[in-house]
């Protein structure tokens, strides 16, 4: 009886242990071996603007940068701005400065010189001489109005488009003969200015920023081979965005500021469409994204340069006791990635 006994326990204990391991395998299966853990979403912000120094002119048309200095254009001067020393110095005054007045255009190095492409022609600055060279003037009535595009060092052009004159063409313009050339044709719906100087190449794409109205960006971009040019995406905003700047960082265009105000006949501003906003561009995500920090003041009509991986705004226009008054500084602006 007492073997019979024991049997029975023995069983009844091997019962109990696989209802238990059966108890476990129910409670382990439940429980997700791989979780997903939501990842914070990054985001940009603008933090901080430094004052570096005061501009030589209160009417800068270009800023430029290159070899570790930053050069401008005033009327008939040109001058050169030194980072570390944090000072400008007068190069030369000279008759054949490319002269804007609202016009952008663009600057590029060619051969060791300072090439500027403006509607009125193409004009060349020998760092050597500092001295002003004009290779081509352009006949107003047959030229291009706006200049958005790209210098291609391999193939002598810059190819470029003209949003304003509503031209459904891509030209060539080539630099060994000095003419333009119907490259290919691209959909043209709007007749808007670009918005910056700057272009930008983000993992070999070439991408342009500008207006399809008065309160709207538009990003587009070029094909490898210049044949296309194809609106991408666009951010609408409350206030205008005329006259504003673009700078890339890392994978993002960063855009913001402009809108021209209204005025009477006594210079008193009646109407501030002003952005103070910065925005910022997602090149991988496709994604538009506002800065969570508002610029400090109303600032249109600046230059926006990049200079060892740091960003400076320089000159441009702010409004003062209700009166549209020029800036004379150079701010160096802190970006950075934030997660929320």
């Amino acid at each position: 009886m007492k073997h019979i006994w024991k049997g029975i326990s023995f069983i009844f204990t091997i019962t109990l242990m696989a209802c238990s391991s059966n108890e476990d395998s129910d409670i382990i299966s439940t429980i997700d071996p791989d979780p997903i853990v939501e990842k914070p979403v990054a985001t940009l912000d603008f933090v901080n603007a430094e004052f570096v120094a005061e501009t030589p002119s209160t009417d800068l048309n270009t800023c430029f940068v290159h070899n570790d200095k930053m050069y401008a254009t005033a009327g008939d001067e040109t001058y050169v701005f030194d980072f570390s020393q944090k000072a400008w110095s007068l190069l030369t005054t000279d008759a054949d400065t490319p002269k804007t007045t609202f016009d952008i255009g663009f600057n590029f190095i060619r051969e060791g010189k300072w090439y500027r492409l403006i509607r009125k022609g193409l004009y060349v600055f020998d760092f050597e001489l500092n001295d002003w060279e004009v290779i081509k003037s352009f006949p107003l009535s047959d030229s291009v109005y706006s200049i958005l595009g790209y210098y291609v060092e391999s193939d002598d052009a810059v190819y470029l488009v003209d949003k304003i004159n509503r031209r459904e063409i891509i030209y060539k313009y080539d630099l060994l003969t000095n003419e333009f050339i119907a490259h290919s044709t691209f959909e043209n719906n709007a007749g808007w200015y670009p918005i910056s100087e700057n272009a930008f190449i983000i993992n070999d794409t070439k991408y342009v920023v500008h207006l399809s109205n008065w309160n709207k960006m538009k990003v587009s971009k070029f094909n490898e081979d210049f044949t296309v040019f194809e609106s991408i995406n666009e951010l609408e905003t409350e206030n205008y965005l005329d006259e504003s700047v673009a700078c890339q960082f890392g994978e993002n265009i960063i855009f913001g500021l402009g809108g021209v105000p209204t005025s009477d006949a006594d210079g008193n501003i009646t109407r501030d469409p002003s952005t103070l906003n910065f925005y910022f561009y997602n090149t991988i995500t496709d994604d538009f994204g506002t800065m969570s920090t508002p610029f400090y003041e109303s600032c249109r009509d600046a230059h926006l340069v990049t200079y060892n991986n740091e960003y400076y705004l320089v000159g441009g226009r702010t409004i003062t006791n209700n009166k549209s008054e020029p800036r004379i500084t150079i701010e160096k602006l802190q970006f950075e990635v934030v997660e929320q």
